[in-house]
């Protein structure tokens, strides 16, 4: 049975409960590995002192290396990669055929401060993924050093992006988005590079029959500071991985199922030790940033002198509700006047429909969401549909 196929029957019995929320703090994620990952082994310590773990699965020769979370607030790698070593930990022909293949570590929240906190950064203010050659930030030193130790064949750097990303020329979202980063800045394509894209190429064919359409690359500019560049210029294939938003899944849980399916299908290509070519790397298409969550059409604001029809467009600020430990979506204006190069994740024509203004008389860029217009209510950024 073919990896798709197998996944797509197991998915259901093999995702791990518990994990439905965006918001994933240490804590949680400390007591589900204490009690399904006795054999998890301390790598190091975050600026605030907190754990940060390295697991491994399989026996085999090729060695993969992922972590997740370089980036706090991004957690559906990290909810995916649970379900990755539980499919693995299936007892069939497949895995225990790839487990004899290649030994897959994982480094489970690398900035385990930011994730508690819901932060991009780590708890000192530190983007890790700009702090390769700095080393400002404990956890940049943990994860270099678990690499020199550990000399993987391929390394996955887990990210999550916004909801502005859509397929270039297209209306989808860019459900998930991928990228073998530039070495240098004339972006050669070295042969750690090569095998990067050979493995993107093999994801891109197989996650097209499930979601065609859904699926990017991320521009290939070279960061002198990121994690990607710097590993690939030091001579290790690795693979960006950036799970974006899927309709009406705010949560990322469709997308966790896809993501993870991207990661066993870039571990089977590996394990296959085939000739590296680039295939229709170069043709998958490139982000673009056309979306905003919402875009009210054709909005008729007014004043004592004038009148415009216009476009409103809203973006979700994600917020740390502390004692309800969960996310909130605050409701932010983003964009007002001709959205038309624009799509919304909700996106309704109002037909002249008056702006009401509760907190201020028009809208204003970067205000919360306070108005009406026709059956669309804001409260104070919180949305009421």
């Amino acid at each position: 049975m073919r990896l798709i196929d197998l996944f797509g029957k197991e998915y259901e019995r093999i995702r791990v409960e518990g994990f439905g929320s965006k918001y994933l703090p240490f804590m949680k994620l400390k007591n589900y590995l204490d009690e399904n990952f006795p054999e998890k082994i301390l790598i190091g310590k975050s600026f605030l002192g907190n754990d940060i773990y390295g697991l491994k699965i399989g026996t085999g020769k090729t060695k993969i290396m992922a972590w997740s979370q370089m980036h706090g607030n991004e957690t559906t790698g990290t909810r995916c990669m649970l379900d990755v070593f539980s499919f693995l930990n299936l007892n069939n022909e497949w895995t225990e055929k790839l487990l004899k293949s290649v030994s897959f570590y994982f480094i489970p929240m690398l900035n385990p401060d930011g994730s508690t906190l819901y932060t991009r950064r780590n708890a000192a203010g530190i983007d890790l993924n700009r702090d390769f050659l700095q080393e400002a930030s404990p956890e940049i030193k943990v994860l270099k050093s678990f690499v020199n130790k550990i000399k993987p064949d391929f390394l996955f750097n887990l990210h999550d992006q916004r909801t502005i990303f859509n397929v270039g020329g297209t209306n989808k979202p860019a459900t998930l988005s991928f990228l073998a980063p530039s070495p240098d800045i004339s972006r050669t394509e070295t042969e750690p590079r090569i095998k990067a894209m050979t493995v993107i190429n093999h994801i891109y064919k197989g996650l097209n029959e499930i979601i065609p359409g859904y699926l990017a690359r991320f521009t290939d500019e070279f960061y002198s500071t990121s994690t990607g560049d710097n590993f690939m210029n030091a001579g290790y294939p690795i693979i960006l991985f950036e799970a974006g938003h899927y309709p009406n899944d705010y949560q990322r849980n469709k997308v966790r199922k896809f993501h993870a399916l991207a990661i066993l299908l870039a571990v089977e290509k590996i394990s296959l030790e085939e000739t590296a070519e680039v295939g229709e790397y170069h043709q998958i298409p490139i982000n673009d940033k056309k979306f905003l969550d919402i875009v009210l059409r054709n909005v008729l604001v007014n004043s004592n002198e004038a009148e415009s029809l216009l476009d409103i467009g809203i973006y979700f600020e994600e917020l740390l509700d502390v004692e309800a430990q969960e996310i909130i979506y605050c409701s932010r204006i983003e964009e007002i006047g001709d959205l038309s190069g624009f799509y919304g994740h909700l996106d309704i024509d109002k037909k002249g429909k008056i702006y009401l203004g509760k907190s201020s008389i028009f809208p204003k860029i970067g205000e919360k969401a306070d108005f009406s217009v026709g059956n669309i209510h804001f409260e104070k950024g919180k949305f009421k549909d």
